[in-house]
């Protein structure tokens, strides 16, 4: 158990105000006042922030608007990361009274989230550098019920480097994505067996989610943007008779 408990929150009321203004140096700058560190060439649009601790936006870093983060101790948001709209980012607060560890969501570098995704970061959700949260509607649950004890505990989720899941997928506590592997649209990743470490540079997926077969080198993994260009394609598959 840490020693310190619950850290000071500057976003309460006041940041209300600032963190729903549109993207602006002058709300960057705001921010920044409030006690959150906002880099260089940061964007952040209207934005529902209730009883959080201290923002943390290294630069180049994008989160679009109408996203919600309620009752965090901690958001770290690395270099070039992206996040996309309508995102629900939450803690369960109580948890946060016997640890300043938890209630955190950690972004590495170049990490993305897209749209419309349920983030319960009760105790850390991990996002390592250059991995992605795809597709839309997926869960990530760090926090269980234990019915044989009658409490509720607290894990980490964890994506690897370089590793992206697909649309409405779930991660329970304590799960990982391994680096540079890839998760099927609607699977479900459960804690590994004690002493068991999944493989990388795998293709996952079921339920509960297992390696399926390797998977090769991708651009994608080596992407210098957190944006996916659109390319010229054959519309013919298109045509209506």
């Amino acid at each position: 158990m840490s020693d310190t408990k619950t850290p000071k929150r500057p976003n309460t009321v006041l940041s209300l105000l600032f963190w729903l203004l549109p993207a602006s140096s002058f709300k960057n700058s705001a921010l920044r006042w409030l006690g959150n560190r906002v880099g260089a060439d940061v964007t952040i649009g209207p934005t529902l922030v209730l009883s959080c601790g201290r923002f943390s936006v290294d630069d180049g870093a994008r989160i679009a608007p109408f996203n919600v983060f309620r009752q965090l101790a901690t958001v770290k948001v690395g270099k070039k990361c992206f996040i996309g709209s309508w995102n629900q980012i939450t803690a369960a607060r109580d948890y946060q009274n016997f640890s300043d560890r938890v209630g955190m969501l950690l972004m590495e570098e170049q990490a993305a989230i897209t749209n419309r995704h349920y983030l319960d970061c009760s105790g850390q959700i991990i996002l390592q550098a250059y991995s992605g949260i795809g597709g839309i509607k997926s869960i990530f649950q760090s926090h269980e019920i234990d019915l044989a004890q009658n409490k509720t505990t607290v894990g980490r989720v964890v994506i690897g480097e370089r590793a992206m899941t697909g649309t409405a997928v779930i991660m329970l506590k304590d799960s990982h994505l391994p680096d540079r592997s890839v998760l099927a649209a609607g699977s479900i990743v459960v804690k590994s067996k004690p002493g068991i470490e999944p493989p990388t540079d795998r293709l996952y997926g079921g339920v509960p989610a297992k390696p399926i077969r390797p998977v090769e080198d991708a651009a994608w993994w080596h992407r210098e943007s957190y944006l996916t260009p659109v390319t010229p394609f054959d519309d013919e598959v298109f045509r209506l008779n």
